[in-house]
């Protein structure tokens, strides 16, 4: 365990920040078992809450791993980070498949949980548990790193061709904002995300759900007001970040100010990004989670290890 950890600080830290990198992808997973366990507090909520830093460490594996072990440098999975709405003619080949990778997630986790009837035990090795206890550890699994995805959904860089901002010469603003202003904001946004995604939460499902029925839909419905969101972010970029813009096109970054100075006009926005992964993300985790399994002989259930190793999954 502990080499396979090692290994994933030294992926972590020698290559460039993707998606929400691990703090942003963190937050969202985390956050997220906290609105199950408001949900289901006399069922999976303590269960999931408990298990939280695992779901967190889950949630940054497509990144720190599945990139690295695709088989084709990361051109299998790169796609499936994103869904670009406004591809248009040549673009529309390489628009993404994020939508079809969450749904993959989904039945991987609903495969396992579905059969769960009366996990047992307490302090246990996943890896040698048994029956449900064995298929509660997988589950989560598939869970965590189904949160990279959902997350990924929230991120309005993800739902635009100009994903880092070159078409403005507003060169290099998806990392800034995803993770450069994450890593200096945070740790005072993770309270915030948590309780901004609990007073949204109910308005922005039933808006959601007004036009979404099946899981494929609500993460479109999510998509699209992310792709809404990136002139919000572009706004906040050019008054507070950029000290000078390229042209249109440049394939440079655009110089900004530091982001102790840039990232703080830019907080309420990348907090009410978060919070809309964490909802998405409980949303569609419930959406596989059995109803009427007995945890009497669970309450203390608690893995001491994670599966740290797994196989790449390819996307269907």
């Amino acid at each position: 365990m502990r080499r396979a950890l090692f290994a994933i600080v030294v992926v972590t830290a020698s290559v460039p920040a993707l998606a929400w990198g691990p703090l942003g992808h963190r937050l969202v997973a985390e956050t997220a078992a906290l609105l199950v366990a408001d949900d289901q507090p006399a069922a999976w909520g303590p269960l999931v809450a408990r298990h939280r830093f695992e779901l967190g460490v889950y949630a940054f594996f497509p990144d720190a791993l599945f990139r690295h072990i695709d088989g084709e440098g990361g051109a299998t999975e790169g796609p499936t980070h994103y869904l670009y709405l406004d591809a248009k003619g040549d673009e529309a080949a390489k628009r993404g498949s994020l939508d079809q990778r969450i749904v993959q997630f989904l039945d991987l986790a609903r495969a396992q949980v579905a059969p769960v009837r009366a996990p047992k035990g307490g302090y246990q090795r996943g890896a040698a548990a048994e029956g449900d206890a064995r298929r509660v550890f997988l589950g989560l699994y598939h869970l965590g790193v189904l949160a990279h995805y959902s997350g990924d959904a929230a991120m309005p860089y993800h739902a635009t061709v100009d994903t880092n901002g070159y078409a403005r010469g507003e060169g290099g603003i998806h990392f800034y904002f995803e993770s450069d202003c994450i890593n200096t904001l945070e740790p005072s946004l993770a309270a915030d995300v948590l309780a901004h995604a609990r007073k949204n939460r109910a308005a922005w499902l039933r808006t959601w759900k007004a036009t979404a029925g099946k899981p494929r839909d609500l993460v479109m419905t999510v998509l699209a007001d992310s792709l809404a969101a990136v002139d919000k972010v572009s706004d906040l970029d050019r008054r507070h970040a950029v000290i000078s813009l390229n042209p249109p096109g440049s394939k440079a970054n655009a110089p900004r100010k530091p982001e102790a100075e840039g990232c703080r006009p830019m907080r309420s926005l990348l907090v009410d990004r978060l919070a809309r992964g964490a909802v998405l993300t409980a949303a569609l985790w419930e959406s596989v989670l059995p109803a009427g399994v007995d945890f009497r002989e669970a309450s203390g259930l608690q893995f001491s290890d994670m599966n740290l190793a797994p196989e790449y999954v390819a996307p269907r």
